[in-house]
């Protein structure tokens, strides 16, 4: 054994990677790529957006590179196959800024990448595993796509947008959402508060991380219910389940019942194409395309499931 240090594989690696990386970024993209220096918890850097003109509007994206042929060995027909921890994802969904995880080949320095969104991703039973597509080649023809990528609004922000949009369109714009500063002081916790003619309805939602929803975050949503409805007589809650990927909805519990409320939860699955929306996906597994006029009745959460029609 030599007596004298040697480099990885690994480290040669990550080192060729953010070097093509950030050649392809600075000279064909013109836009600024800063590589981590601290240490690596799962980005490697990240890549600041610049406009036409050469000006910054701060938009980032942060970047995961893997370089070295054993990443290129699986694929399927439309690109390469990806494989990761779960610690890795679950930072990766929270992050702050939106990431791309980035193959490279050193022998030709095409390096491909691909957004990480739950809606991509296949979940496991030791990992997960995301396509990068062959398309999605880091050059200049992708870089319209990789705008978007930057442009995107935090998921929580995009919950609570899109949500309002949802509640329009189901309840026909017969629903009116309460201000923040028309809501009574001491009302806890939840997004909106909704009227529809003399009723108000509790409404918020919950968002799916990898592992989908967290129980004690329902319980405690549905323990806030009961106190609003002791306090102020509000008997009706919706309580939207928000997720990127379809099968995280198909695990949503039964509505837990409250006495003197009518508790309904609703599937959402969130959609983030160029117009980001919600979209209800009902008991059979296809998306809710539109409502038909639906009369306000004591037995509220019977009545929408009767009047919804899916495809």
């Amino acid at each position: 054994m030599s007596d004298w240090p040697i480099e990885s594989e690994e480290d040669r690696g990550g080192r060729i990677g953010a070097n093509i990386v950030g050649v392809k970024i600075h000279k064909v993209l013109k836009w600024i790529f800063r590589e981590t220096t601290s240490s690596d918890i799962g980005i490697d850097g990240e890549i600041e957006i610049r406009n036409k003109d050469l000006t910054s509007h701060g938009r980032i994206i942060s970047v995961q590179i893997k370089c070295g042929q054993s990443f290129l060995e699986e694929k399927s027909s439309s690109g390469y196959i990806f494989r990761g921890a779960m610690k890795h994802l679950r930072y990766w969904l929270e992050h702050t800024t939106p990431v791309i995880v980035i193959l490279c080949d050193p022998d030709t320095e095409i390096c491909y990448w691909e957004v990480i969104d739950l809606q991509k991703i296949e979940i496991h039973e030791k990992g997960w595993s995301i396509e990068i597509p062959f398309v999605n080649e880091l050059n200049s023809s992708t870089c319209t796509e990789l705008i978007k990528v930057a442009n995107r609004l935090q998921k929580k922000d995009l919950a609570e947008l899109l949500l309002r949009d949802w509640l329009g369109w189901s309840f026909e714009h017969q629903m009116r959402l309460v201000s923040a500063f028309a809501m009574p002081e001491d009302y806890h916790w939840f997004s909106h508060l909704g009227t529809v003619g003399d009723e108000y309805y509790m409404i918020d939602y919950v968002l799916a991380d990898v592992n989908g929803f967290k129980s004690d975050e329902i319980d405690d949503m549905l323990r806030y219910a009961k106190s609003n409805y002791e306090q102020y007589g509000y008997t009706r809650f919706l309580l939207a389940f928000i997720s990127e990927s379809q099968a995280i909805l198909k695990n949503i519990p039964e509505p837990t019942g409250i006495i003197g409320i009518t508790v309904e939860y609703v599937p959402l699955l969130m959609e983030l194409n160029e117009e980001p929306r919600l979209s209800e996906i009902g008991k059979n597994g296809k998306r809710i395309v539109f409502y038909e006029h639906r009369e306000f009745l004591d037995n509220w959460a019977s009545l929408v499931e009767n009047a919804r029609k899916v495809k």
